[in-house]
């Protein structure tokens, strides 16, 4: 999509897929302002393997076939336009496309009437396959597909009297239309090959890599939607449009309003998202059972409603009759102000609520709406005499911002590479467990990496703890590092855990990368090779039963002038790639774990001490959630 050739190219690509063409056609977002959401779009579109590819090529060159017909007749006849032809060829046989769970068959056409004021395009489709004869006097749109579909799907249609009689309408010879139907069947052959579509294709044998594809398209979908809302400037109005952007593109929605409580605490219309004014009229209980909007908002998961459910509440039906839809999903949502909003999502297809995609785009929205950390006040400006401070060394914010998006990318092919060498080396256990280790990490980085930008507060949620075995971290780090840090550097390991200390609730990933930074250190100090020991144990202290970590080494000590300033963010001497800041995030680490990290050195070794306390009276429900994948 970078430059004017490769936009033609695109739309090349776009114009020979039926659903797609259709879809961007529809859809009132300019792409080429939006290309993030064109991407999600694009990646999240179902991608038919397999032995399903039989059948979708078969649809496919049918409907090429009828709409190169359609435009060549379209052209030499000169009574309708040449690309209005090509639309309503490529979408003649849309049924087929579609979930006749969802829309009947009979229906298909009914998607085309926003593309054409006077219907005529939804009518070539209706009417594609009805007899020549009957269409006679029809418009030139509705003659011109029925007659291109009689040419491309009936043998030898070009000697029956009907299609002759159409011909000669058209000022055209059986000789001419044979020749136009040789032509579009050599264009047929020619982009079923560009586009991997050959008449056979057997069952696809690389299950595994066509999950590896399905993976990544998801993953790669979810990180554009993460550049999509990231256009916002952190305003309401300005989210909510790019989130109803979204619920077009991706999901089909077109009509949706948003409810959230008011002063009395009924729930009620909001103007986020514009919506018809007789909505406003509506005050809903929160404590309503039958109506759909407050039960979503009591068990905090979407909620669906049909039009004429026979214990629906009423008000539910007078929200579908206004916003002219038949269903709608029910959708918890946080708003900017803290408040839990519910959003309506029109005519959303059953199950939505469960979609990957659906539950990434709103927590999408939710995090630009979420009020960003205040920083601390400024400090007095200093009196003219003093010196002026070094300059900052802040990077800007959206700065952060676009390399953190961009690191997506890697981290993504990564993973799913890892995904791949586990389904094509089998079952080695060994094999297997070092690549869950890769991958663990590679989540892990994710996971830190996707934290920049969520402005997080210092104390720890809640939702994101966990009941974590410490000494099952401190294995976990030794046998990932074993061969790739210790062994390398000639350091012996030596662990020491206590069986009875309990599993707590914390960010496994918080004290992962803390111990990570001791060894690391640790082994950075014993230059020639040494000793380091982890040793869990239980302790008291304060009146309370506290958790100990040890990570102790045998180098040389610390110098008097580091240990002094220890724990602050200095210019590390190390060179490299070091940048001195290693234990000042120890700490800051540690502390976001309601523990303490302490010190002590001498010549003969360096000591460092984890103290973490454990579950008491009053601490927050644990639960088991992680952040996402990027």
């Amino acid at each position: 999509m970078r430059g004017e050739a490769a936009q033609a190219e695109f739309a090349a690509c776009v114009r020979c897929d039926p659903v797609l063409a259709l879809r961007l056609q529809l859809l009132p977002v300019d792409f080429c302002a939006q290309r993030d959401l064109l991407r999600a779009l694009l990646l999240a579109a179902p991608v038919v393997a397999g032995a399903s590819q039989v059948s979708y090529v078969g649809r496919w060159r049918q409907s090429i076939g009828v709409a190169h017909l359609a435009q060549a007749l379209g052209v030499r006849s000169g009574v309708v336009d040449a690309e209005a032809a090509w639309t309503a060829g490529l979408a003649h046989n849309l049924a087929d496309y579609l979930d006749t769970d969802i829309m009947p068959p009979a229906h298909a056409a009914d998607w085309l009437e926003a593309l054409d004021a006077d219907g005529w395009l939804a009518d070539a489709v209706r009417y594609h396959a009805e007899p020549l004869a009957r269409g006679r006097a029809a418009h030139p749109l509705v003659r011109i597909i029925q007659l291109a579909y009689q040419l491309a799907t009936r043998a030898d249609a070009v000697d029956s009297v009907d299609v002759r009689a159409a011909l000669a309408a058209l000022q055209m010879g059986a000789g001419e239309a044979a020749q136009l139907l040789a032509d579009s069947q050599v264009q047929v052959r020619q982009l079923a090959q560009r586009f991997g579509l050959v008449d056979a294709v057997a069952q696809s044998a690389s299950g595994g890599f066509d999950r590896l594809a399905r993976l990544y398209a998801a993953q790669a979908a979810q990180s554009a939607l993460h550049g999509h809302f990231r256009q916002s400037d952190g305003s309401s109005s300005q989210t909510f449009g790019l989130l109803q952007d979204s619920l077009r593109a991706l999901f089909g929605i077109e009509h949706t309003c948003l409810f959230a409580p008011g002063v009395d605490g009924t729930l009620r219309l909001t103007t986020r998202i514009p919506a018809g004014a007789g909505l406003r009229a509506l005050a809903i209980p929160p404590d309503d059972g039958h109506s759909a909007l407050p039960r979503a908002l009591a068990r905090n998961a979407p909620q669906q409603f049909e039009r004429g459910e026979a214990e629906a509440a009423l008000v539910d039906e007078q929200i579908a009759r206004l916003l002219g839809v038949t269903r709608f999903l029910c959708q918890p949502l946080a708003l900017h102000d803290g408040q839990m909003g519910v959003l309506v999502a029109g005519d959303a297809l059953p199950g939505l609520g469960l979609s990957p995609l659906w539950r990434f785009t709103l927590t999408e929205c939710s995090e630009m709406l979420r009020p960003a950390v205040v920083p601390a006040a400024a400090p007095p400006a200093a009196p003219p005499s003093v010196a002026p401070a070094a300059q900052s060394d802040d990077i800007p914010r959206d700065r952060v911002r676009r390399a953190v998006h961009e690191v997506a990318n890697p981290l993504t092919i990564m993973r799913n590479y890892v995904n791949l060498l586990s389904e094509r080396l089998g079952a080695d256990s060994a094999v297997q467990r070092d690549l869950g280790i890769i991958s663990d990490e590679i989540e892990r980085v994710a996971r830190i990496v996707r934290g920049i930008t969520l402005a997080e507060e210092i104390a720890v949620p809640a939702a994101s703890l966990e009941l974590v075995s410490v000494n099952s971290v401190v294995s976990e780090l030794v046998r990932m590092a074993l061969g790739t840090l210790f062994a390398p550097n000639k350091v012996n390991v030596q662990i020491d855990l206590n069986p009875d200390v309990p599993p707590m609730p914390l960010q496994k990933d918080l004290l992962k990368q803390v111990l990570f930074n001791l060894a690391k250190n640790a082994v950075e100090a014993m230059h020639a090779g040494g000793h380091l020991k982890f040793i869990t144990r239980l302790v008291a202290a304060d009146g309370q039963r506290q958790i100990e970590i040890e990570v102790a080494d045998t180098g040389p000590g610390l110098p008097a002038a580091v240990a002094s300033h220890l724990f602050e963010p200095v210019i590390s001497e190390k060179g490299g790639d070091h940048a001195g800041l290693g234990l000042t995030i120890s700490r800051s680490l540690v502390e976001r774990l309601n523990g303490q990290l302490s010190c002590t050195s001498t010549p003969q070794g360096t000591r460092f001490l984890i103290r973490l306390p454990t579950l008491q009276n009053g601490q927050a429900p644990l639960t088991t959630t992680r952040y996402g994948s990027m």
